[in-house]
This record gives C-alpha cells, sequence and structure tokens, in this order.
C-alpha cells in the first residue's frame, strides 16, 4: 500500500470546491446542517487517538503491560485513515466551493447556511490531518542495526 499523496488530496479537494461553487451558485441550497462539523471533529479526534495508540504500539513505546496490536488492527486503521483523507478533502473542498457561492448573497439565513460550511470545511481539513497522521503512525518502524 502506498502513501496517500498530497497533490491528490489537493486534486480531490478543488474538483469538489468546483463542483460545490456551481450547486452554490445555480441550485436554491437548504438548510445546511448544524451538526455536520461536530460529527466530523468527532470523527478527527478518535483518529487522533487512534494515531497515538497505534504509533505508540507499533514503535513499542506504549505503556509496560499493553497488549500489542495484531496486523489486522493496524490494518483496519490503514484503511481506515485511506479512506478519511480522500472524504474530508473532498468535503473541505465542496464546502469551501459552496461559501464562495454563498457569501455575497445578503440574506441572514444564507449567511448562517455560509457559516456553517465554512466551520465544516475546517473541520473536514482537521479530518484530513488526523487522517494522515494516522496513516503516517500504521509503517512499520525503520530495523534498528
Amino acid at each position: 500500500m502506498t502513501a496517500t499523496r498530497l497533490p491528490v488530496l489537493l486534486a480531490l479537494a478543488l474538483a469538489a470546491g468546483l463542483l460545490g461553487w456551481l450547486v452554490g451558485e445555480r441550485v436554491d441550497v437548504p438548510e445546511l446542517p448544524a451538526y455536520a462539523p461536530v460529527t466530523l471533529a468527532l470523527l478527527a479526534l478518535v483518529e487522533l487517538g487512534m494515531a497515538r495508540v497505534v504509533r505508540d504500539r507499533v514503535q513499542q513505546r506504549a505503556r509496560p503491560g499493553a497488549r500489542p496490536l495484531l496486523p489486522e488492527q493496524v490494518l483496519r486503521a490503514a484503511v481506515l485513515a485511506k479512506a478519511s483523507s480522500p472524504t474530508g478533502a473532498v468535503l473541505a473542498g465542496g464546502y469551501l466551493g459552496l461559501v464562495v457561492a454563498l457569501l455575497p448573497t445578503p440574506a441572514d439565513e444564507v449567511r448562517q447556511d455560509a457559516l456553517v460550511a465554512g466551520v465544516t470545511a475546517g473541520t473536514a481539513l482537521l479530518l484530513v490531518g488526523a487522517a494522515l497522521l494516522l496513516e503516517r503512525a500504521c509503517r512499520t518502524p525503520e530495523p534498528r542495526d
């Protein structure tokens, strides 16, 4: 399995941003759910916690008496990270495109949607960062001489 490449994530974010902007310009966007950033923030926190645990156990720096991780557990964490980073990039781009489309509109309810979209885009970027850290934590350490 290869590491996630940042140019791929950037391309996904840009494509989703363009699509989000087009949707915001052409379609009457329904009210955005205010809990969307909360969900992404919780997922990012879970992945950050997993990254710390996996890193410590893979590098054998866990507290004394801690069980070693099975290879399947590390594999599941890596798969979660590989799925979360492009998902977060697409969500961040899409919501940022929506913010760009909604900001020029003077209505208060649209400004509230723009705020929710901006916060959601920020938490999606946090998810991308957490996923990249988790993916890095799943790497096997270099052998010691």
